[in-house]
């Protein structure tokens, strides 16, 4: 059974006065993906449902066609069906998982704030659970994320959930909002496809552009993370915060309308990306890229100002002392401010270094 998760650990009590920190809104939401983390990478999470990943084999056995060209469905086609059959394969049921830190109205929309997202397998007795392909002949993928299902006291940074549901959920004041993990998509990952027939997905290619490299690079990321087999039930994580100290601080700064991006890829040349994703959209390869300087867990960029969350465990030692004034001050030769805030601190008042951080980066 999983282990149950009633709260992540050293929660401070001053954050569960902020708005539906203790409870879901009353009124309808819709999750800001593309606000957080870029058009590629929600584009690339969008493209996650039926059966994956998409052989160009079962392109070709599609019978629905759009301006010429198949489409490949929700639900595996009757001869798709029969192809997996005869190959054998098995699925893999998994889910993608996003945490909020917030909720913020928008023009009369009401948009939830993500801070994490991972994919997590189905499970039956702490193990992934397999499924054959006669399964599909008796659901309907377009419907099986009716009732928008989520994961009660998901913690995102230990393997932890308390059980998973879907349909109306009152809190009332029993967990928080930001351990409630909502399911955006699901996909079956087969566990015989030919990674050499792999096609790629449509809405991405569309924005790789003409570099091959990137386009390898991409490859080689999706087979690495959305396609390889679970052999536990700990969550993997496709973006987002690192710990709860990050998590605090960023809920903390969000009562003050700071907005910062999260997790700032930064190199010596002075190149910034949140994600690499978000390298591949602008047409860059990782190898081709100057030294990389740090990844900063919070960036400001009008202000060209990093955040980071120093834990205890990593940031107390005079070896890493030493590390992190080297990073610091390459980062101030390319015009970029920081400021550390210790994990003791943020525990002890969010409010506070957030006000610190507020301070800082008005000077």
């Amino acid at each position: 059974m999983p282990i149950i998760s009633n709260d992540i650990e050293n929660r401070p009590e001053e954050l569960r006065g902020l708005p539906h920190y203790s409870c879901l809104p009353e009124r309808a939401f819709e999750i800001d993906l593309k606000g957080a983390i870029g058009e590629f990478l929600a584009n690339d999470i969008f493209d996650l449902d039926g059966i994956q990943p998409i052989e160009n084999t079962i392109v070709g056995l599609s019978k629905k066609l759009f301006n010429s060209l198949p489409v490949i469905g929700v639900n595996p086609s009757e001869e798709a069906t029969k192809f997996y059959e005869v190959r054998g394969d098995q699925f893999q049921m998994v889910n993608i998982v996003i945490c909020c830190y917030g909720f913020e109205e928008v023009d009369g929309q009401l948009y939830g704030l993500p801070y994490h997202i991972s994919l997590r397998p189905a499970q039956k007795r702490g193990q992934p659970s397999s499924i054959g392909v006669e399964w599909f002949n008796n659901i309907n993928l377009e419907k099986i994320l009716e009732g928008s299902p989520r994961y009660m006291g998901f913690n995102p940074f230990t393997n932890a959930f308390g059980f998973y549901t879907s349909g109306d959920v009152h809190l009332n004041g029993a967990i928080c909002s930001d351990v409630i993990g909502f399911v955006s998509n699901t996909y079956f990952l087969a566990n015989k496809y030919d990674k050499n027939d792999v096609a790629y997905p449509g809405i991405c290619t569309n924005l790789l552009g003409e570099n091959r490299s990137a386009w390898s690079d991409y490859r080689k990321f999706r087979f690495s993370r959305y396609f390889k087999p679970f052999t536990n039930i700990t969550p993997v994580k496709i973006w987002g915060c690192d710990s709860p100290i990050e998590l605090f601080l960023l809920q903390a700064m969000n009562s003050l309308h700071l907005r910062p991006k999260i997790q700032m890829i930064i190199f010596s040349d002075g190149t910034l990306f949140p994600s690499l994703q978000s390298m591949w959209e602008n047409g860059k390869r990782t190898k081709t890229l100057s030294k990389m300087i740090s990844e900063a867990d919070f960036y400001f960029e009008e202000q060209r100002v990093a955040i980071f969350c120093d834990s205890v465990a990593h940031h107390s030692s005079s070896e890493a002392i030493a590390k992190d004034n080297v990073i610091d001050q390459k980062l101030e030769e390319i015009g970029i401010r920081s400021i550390r805030i210790s994990g003791s601190d943020i525990v002890a008042s969010p409010l506070e270094c957030a006000r610190r951080i507020r301070n800082f980066i008005r000077i």
